[in-house]
């Protein structure tokens, strides 16, 4: 009998151990009611990854996050995805990630941000030292948020995604965007604006500025009001391109156009 009990203790010991590895990952990815208390606060534990999509937590959710969020060590996810978080709420997560050194992604797509909730995220990324991945979808970010974000990509070396797919952004956002990034050779390695009417003006921004930046490997302008014209601007930056981009998508007059340079051609193998 001892020896079928210590059969079975090892048994089980043998299954935690293989186990671990799955239940660690699930305590360090929480949701809204693993961290939010009864009086509205976040306490973060060892939390890595935060998931609220769709939790509605609003502007006094998103403070309230951001306080928690501020000197926390463990956290490098959080996903506000459809959360009603405007100006206020962004204002307050601009200035956490500001000091957080922790956070790698951010995503705030669908909330009415506007473009003084993009100003207020702006003004932590300038001086943000950790992230690396910002989403801004249908944010109604505009211009002035473009040109915000354009201040603060000039003063951030780190950040090295930027989705702003339907953001309201014109030619001169997508101008000053082009414009802060021009001569780079460290940060922002993707960036997306699809659904942006930037027109010719953006095209012709981008491909001024294709052929002094060596980080930049993909360009998302689908669906941005490019013309023909602009298409050959785009075409020929490209192909002057610093550091070879690896995928630039724009329209064609037959449908969405995938212009892969010469990287494949030369043999390379390091493409992104």
């Amino acid at each position: 009998e001892p020896l079928k009990m210590g059969g079975a203790a090892r048994c089980l010991s043998l299954t935690l151990l293989l186990l671990s590895p799955l239940l660690a990952s699930a305590q360090h990815r929480c949701r809204l009611g693993d961290v939010r208390q009864p009086d509205g606060s976040f306490q973060l534990g060892s939390c890595e990854e935060l998931l609220l999509f769709g939790e509605s937590v609003g502007d006094g959710g998103a403070i309230k996050l951001a306080a928690a969020l501020a000197g926390n060590t463990k956290l490098q996810l959080v996903d506000l995805w459809h959360n009603g978080v405007g100006a206020a709420g962004a204002k307050a997560l601009g200035a956490a990630i500001a000091k957080n050194t922790v956070l790698k992604r951010l995503y705030l797509n669908e909330n009415p941000l506007g473009a003084e909730g993009a100003k207020g995220i702006a003004a932590g990324l300038a001086k943000a030292r950790g992230l690396r991945h910002l989403w801004l979808t249908r944010t109604n970010a505009g211009d002035e948020g473009a040109a915000a974000l354009a201040t603060a990509l000039a003063a951030n070396h780190v950040l090295e995604a930027l989705d702003m797919w339907e953001c309201g952004i014109s030619g001169a956002g997508a101008e000053a965007i082009a414009v802060a990034l021009k001569g780079r050779h460290d940060g922002l390695r993707t960036l997306e604006l699809r659904g942006n009417a930037m027109g010719d003006r953006g095209a012709r921004a981008f491909a001024a500025l294709l052929p002094t930046n060596k980080p930049l490997s993909t360009l998302d302008l689908l669906n941005t009001g490019v013309s023909a014209e602009g298409r050959a601007l785009l075409r020929e930056g490209l192909r002057k391109a610093a550091s070879l981009p690896y995928m630039v998508l724009f329209e064609d007059a037959i449908g969405p156009h995938q212009q892969r340079t010469s990287w494949e051609e030369k043999g390379q193998k390091n493409a992104p």
